[in-house]
C-alpha cells in the first residue's frame, strides 16, 4: 500500500486518474456475469465478485466523506467502520450489484471533480483515523483508494479467472 510522506502533484493526479477509471473497469469486468460467476471467490474465505464490488462502494464512500471532512472541518476525527459486516447487509445482494456500480459511478465523478480542484493546501488537510491512531493527508488518500480500488478489480479478476484480462487493464 503506498505511503507518501510529502505531496507531489503529479503522483496525487496519476492516483486521480486511476481512481477515475475504477468504476469503468469494475463495469467491464462484470458486465453480464450469472448469479452464480457474482458468487465466486479469489481465495478460500475471502470476499466473492458480488461482495467485492459492494464493498468498494461502501469504502470508497467513505474515503469521500472523510475527505470532505478533512476539507470542512480542523482536524476531524473519521468514524471507523467494520467493513466484513457491512458486506453483510442486506443492500449487498449479489442481485444488487448493478446499484453499486450506479453508485460507484457517480460517486467517483464527485470525488475525481474534488480532488482536482485541490490545490496544494488542500491536498494537505487531513483527518485523524482512531483505528490506526494515524493522521492522513489527502495526498495520501488518494494513493491510498487509487490502490485499494486495483487491489479489488485485480481479487475480483482472480475470482473469475481473468488474469489475462487484468494484465491487460492495469494502470
Amino acid at each position: 500500500m503506498p505511503d507518501p510522506t510529502t505531496f507531489d502533484a503529479a503522483r496525487a493526479l496519476a492516483a486521480v486518474e486511476r481512481i477515475a477509471s475504477q468504476p469503468s473497469r469494475f463495469r467491464a469486468l462484470t458486465s453480464g456475469l450469472s448469479l452464480e460467476a457474482l458468487g465466486r471467490t479469489y481465495r478460500e474465505g475471502g470476499w466473492n465478485v458480488a461482495q467485492i464490488v459492494h464493498h468498494v462502494a461502501d469504502s470508497h464512500l467513505h474515503s469521500y466523506l472523510r475527505c470532505k471532512y478533512a476539507l470542512c472541518e480542523t482536524d476531524p476525527v473519521i468514524h471507523p467502520y467494520e467493513e466484513n459486516d457491512w458486506v453483510l447487509t442486506p443492500d449487498c445482494d449479489p442481485e444488487a450489484v448493478d446499484e453499486a456500480l450506479a453508485l460507484l459511478d457517480a460517486l467517483h465523478r464527485k470525488w475525481t471533480r474534488l480532488f482536482r480542484g485541490l490545490d496544494e493546501a488542500g491536498w494537505n488537510r487531513s483527518f485523524h483515523h482512531p483505528g490506526s491512531g494515524n493522521d492522513y493527508a489527502l495526498f495520501q488518500q488518494v494513493e491510498i483508494y487509487a490502490w485499494h480500488g486495483d487491489r479489488h478489480l485485480a481479487q475480483a479478476a482472480m475470482a473469475l479467472g481473468r488474469d489475462a484480462w487484468l494484465a491487460a487493464e492495469e494502470p
